[in-house]
C-alpha cells in the first residue's frame, strides 16, 4: 500500500507484530509500553493523512479519498484506520529502537527527511499542517536514522522490538492479531475527529 520512495522506510510495517493484545486504555486509541495517543491524537492523525491528498500519496500511495471513506456518512473505512493505526505503532516502536541503539536524530538528519518529503508531496514540508509538520518530520527522520545505521538489520530490529513491547489497541480503531501480525481492522467504520465513540459517545458503526 505503501509507494516506492517510502516503501523501504516502511517495510516493519508488513511484520507487525506484539506480546500482548486487547484493549487500550479506555482514554487511549494506541498504548505501546508506557507511550499512549489519545483517542483526539489518533483522530487527529487520521484527518491529518485523509485531508492531505498529496501526502496521502506520499506515504500511501495512490487512493482516492472515496476509497478511505467508511459506510456511515463522513466516516472512515475500516481498513484505512488500521493502517493508519500500524503506521502510528511503528513510528512509536522506531523511537524505542532509536533510544535502545544509543542514535538521536540530528538537525542534519531532519533537514534530510525535509528534502525527501519535499521531493515527494508537492508544496513541500511548508504545504503539511504547522500542527503536525514537525512530528512528521521527526518520524520520517527517525527512519531514515535506523535504516541509514542498521541497514539489513532495520527490519529485524523493528520485528524484535515489537515482539517485546505490551502493545494494545482500543478496538474502536482495530486489534492485533499476533498470528497475522498485523492490526485487524475494527468491525465498523470509525467518526472522523469530533465524531461520536462506539462505547461512549454514541455510534461510529453500523
Amino acid at each position: 500500500m505503501f509507494n516506492r520512495r517510502f516503501a523501504s522506510l516502511l517495510a516493519a510495517v508488513t511484520v507487525t507484530g506484539a506480546a500482548a493484545t486487547g484493549c487500550a486504555d479506555q482514554s487511549a486509541a494506541i498504548k505501546v509500553d508506557d507511550v499512549t495517543v489519545s483517542r483526539s491524537d489518533f483522530e487527529d492523525e487520521l484527518a491529518f493523512y485523509f485531508e492531505n491528498d498529496d501526502l496521502r500519496d506520499f506515504v500511501f500511495g495512490p487512493a482516492e479519498r472515496d476509497q478511505l471513506r467508511g459506510e456511515l456518512r463522513e466516516s472512515y473505512s475500516q481498513e484505512y484506520v488500521a493502517v493508519v493505526a500500524g503506521l502510528r505503532v511503528q513510528f512509536i516502536v522506531a523511537d524505542a529502537v532509536l533510544a535502545a541503539e544509543g542514535l538521536e536524530v540530528t538537525d542534519e538528519d531532519r533537514r534530510g527527511a525535509e528534502d525527501e518529503i519535499d521531493d515527494g508531496v508537492p508544496g513541500g514540508v511548508s504545504s503539511l499542517p504547522e500542527d503536525r509538520r514537525a512530528d512528521f518530520v521527526d518520524d520520517v527522520a527517525t527512519l531514515r536514522v535506523l535504516q541509514g545505521e542498521l541497514q539489513d538489520g532495520f527490519t529485524q530490529a523493528i520485528t524484535d522490538a515489537y515482539a517485546e513491547a505490551d502493545i494494545s489497541v482500543r478496538s474502536q480503531y482495530g486489534r492485533w492479531d499476533p498470528e497475522q501480525l498485523t492490526i485487524v481492522p475494527p468491525d465498523g467504520p470509525a467518526a472522523p475527529p469530533g465524531g461520536g465513540d462506539a462505547e461512549t459517545d454514541g455510534p461510529t458503526s453500523e
